[in-house]
C-alpha cells in the first residue's frame, strides 16, 4: 500500500484501480439526499476505465431493497454494476438455517431482511437466535435502553446476529445508532455476537465474487479501491483483506476530525489502521 496521501478527486488515483467496493451510506448520500458529486465520481470512473463498480454496504436490507431506496434518493443505477448488503450475507445465513426461531430486534420496516427465509417469529424464550437489525425507535432511544433486555436475553444464551454492524449513521446533518451499537452492549454483556458485514470477511467473499463477474476475471487485491467513510468497518474491512483504501473525512468522523484534537494520520495510527488515500467528500 501506498504512503497515505491527501487527494482532492477520484481521477488523481482511479489509474491504478481495476475495480470499485464503495460504502453507501456516508459516500453517496447522508440517508436523506444524494450527494451529486459522488455519483458523478463513479459514473466517471466507470466510463473512463470500464472498471465495475460494486456497492457494499452494512444496510440491513437485501440488495433490490437497497436499489429502490437509491433510486428514492436521487442515486442512479448508472453509478454502479451491484449492490451487496449486509442483510444478503445475514439471508445466506438464514436460508441455510432449518426453519429458524427467530426474535428479531428491530423496525418493522426491517423485516424484508427475512425474505425468502423459512423461519418463524417468536418470543425470546421460543428462539433459536437473535437477529438484530437496528433500534426499534432510533428516534427516541439509544442503545442504554436496552441493557436490562439484553440481561433477560443472555438468560436464555441466546447468540445475537448483527444484521447491520455500523455503530452509527449520518442521517441528514445528525448521527444516528445503528445495531453494531447493541451488538457491541451485548457482547460487552458477556453475550455471543455473530457479524458478517464490514469489516468481517463474509461480505467481502460476497461482494468481490460480484466485481469478479463484472470484470470478467478474478482481480487481484491490489487491484481494487474500497471506498468508505467509516474506520472501524470500511477501512478496516479493507485492510483486513489487504485492500487499498480511500477513507473520506467527511463523514461520521468529521466532528472528531474537526474539533483539532486529531489529524487524520493521528487518527489512522491511534486505530492501527492504513489508508491509500483520503479527501473529505468524494468527487472525481
Amino acid at each position: 500500500m501506498k504512503q497515505q496521501s491527501p487527494i482532492t478527486g477520484l481521477g488523481q488515483i482511479a489509474d491504478q484501480f481495476n475495480g470499485i467496493l464503495c460504502d453507501v451510506w456516508g459516500v453517496l448520500h447522508n440517508g436523506v439526499s444524494s450527494y451529486p458529486a459522488a455519483i458523478e465520481a463513479l459514473e466517471t470512473y466507470k466510463a473512463h476505465y470500464n472498471g465495475p463498480v460494486v456497492l457494499i454496504t452494512n444496510a440491513p436490507r437485501p440488495a433490490n431493497e437497497i436499489a429502490e431506496h437509491l433510486r428514492g434518493l436521487g442515486v442512479p443505477e448508472t453509478c454502479y454494476d451491484s449492490i451487496v448488503s449486509s442483510g444478503d450475507v445475514v439471508q445466506a445465513d438464514l436460508r441455510a438455517m432449518d426453519h429458524a426461531k427467530v426474535y428479531h430486534i428491530g423496525p418493522e420496516k426491517n423485516h424484508n431482511l427475512f425474505h425468502g427465509s423459512s423461519f418463524d417469529f417468536v418470543a425470546p424464550e421460543a428462539a433459536d437466535v437473535v437477529v438484530c437489525s437496528g433500534l426499534n425507535d432510533r428516534r427516541v432511544e439509544e442503545p442504554e435502553d436496552y441493557r436490562s433486555h439484553f440481561e433477560e436475553l443472555l438468560k436464555l444464551d441466546l447468540a445475537l446476529i448483527c444484521a447491520n454492524p455500523d455503530i452509527v449513521a449520518e442521517q441528514g446533518d445528525k448521527l444516528v445508532w445503528c445495531a453494531g451499537a447493541l451488538a457491541k452492549l451485548y457482547e460487552e454483556m458477556g453475550g455471543r455476537v455473530i457479524i458478517t458485514g464490514k469489516p468481517h470477511h463474509p461480505i467481502y467473499d460476497m461482494a468481490c465474487s460480484k466485481l469478479n463477474a463484472h470484470a470478467g476475471r478474478a482481480l487481484e487485491k491490489s487491484e481494487v479501491l474500497a471506498i468508505g467513510d467509516g474506520l472501524p468497518t470500511d477501512i478496516r474491512g479493507a485492510n483486513a483483506q489487504g485492500i487499498s483504501a480511500l477513507f473520506l473525512t467527511g463523514g461520521i468522523h468529521a466532528a472528531d476530525l474537526s474539533s483539532g484534537a486529531n489529524t487524520v494520520g493521528t487518527m489512522l495510527k491511534n486505530e492501527g489502521l492504513q489508508v491509500h488515500s483520503f479527501m473529505e467528500r468524494l468527487n472525481w
